[in-house]
């Protein structure tokens, strides 16, 4: 019997990026994808790091037993974030672009970029980088404003995934495309968790789960099949 899988989206972006994914995914598993605080549906609330894990733990309770956790980007390091902490029994975590520990610095000037993107070019610009198939679902909830950018890259700058990750005893996955800016600590990132691996796909770059859907898709499956055929952790 499969697992439900909770999706959890990246920055600006919302539960609409998980679109071509569900589509695939849902013929064979229940699938959650919630909106987090300042995005989407929810896009009037203020994002705190709180208000997000509870998004999370209140996506895991939906689920009723052990769920997949997929999360990309900032939503792969809430996903760790939460996995370490969580009471709520896990089949497996895949994080995708996020292999990386942000600290302070290095958060605030993501979130500089960001704006001067914004200012570039607003929603034609992220037109132009993914193609007008990917923006469709990357914009089809709009965009998270300037000051929930800087209160999410603040919030997960004081996380220390690395040791988030080491304490998750379910399979985790790093997934990440050829290209994705946020690979640079993959090695240790999958080294840290008890049961980890990393997937380096051969094409794609940051939001590859949109511009290359199907073979991404294929590849997700397989990860959560295979998570599945694992079963839980030694002494569990």
């Amino acid at each position: 019997m499969t697992r439900p899988v909770v999706f959890i989206h990246g920055l600006r972006t919302s539960s609409s990026m998980w679109d071509p994914q569900i589509a695939l995914l849902g013929k064979r598993w229940r699938c959650i994808a919630p909106d987090l605080p300042g995005h989407g549906d929810r896009a009037g609330e203020r994002f705190t790091a709180e208000a997000a894990l509870r998004t999370i733990e209140d996506a895991l309770a939906q689920a009723d037993g052990p769920a997949h956790l997929v999360g990309c980007s900032l939503g792969g390091m809430l996903a760790l974030h939460a996995a370490a902490g969580t009471g709520h029994p896990l089949a497996s975590v895949v994080a995708a672009g996020c292999s990386t520990q942000p600290g302070p610095g290095s958060a605030r000037a993501y979130g500089k970029v960001i704006g001067l993107v914004d200012r570039w070019g607003g929603e034609a610009a992220v037109r132009r980088v993914m193609g007008e198939g990917a923006a469709r679902h990357f914009l089809r909830k709009g965009r998270a404003d300037l000051a929930t950018v800087e209160r999410a890259v603040a919030a997960v700058a004081t996380f220390d995934l690395l040791a988030d990750t080491a304490r998750i005893d379910a399979p985790v996955a790093f997934l990440n495309g050829h290209l994705d800016q946020f690979r640079g600590q993959e090695r240790r990132f999958a080294g840290q968790a008890a049961r980890g691996r990393l997937v380096v796909l051969g094409y794609g770059t940051h939001m590859v789960n949109l511009t290359h859907p199907v073979p991404y898709t294929r590849t997700l499956q397989r990860l959560l099949l295979e998570a599945e055929s694992l079963g839980p952790a030694p002494g569990r």
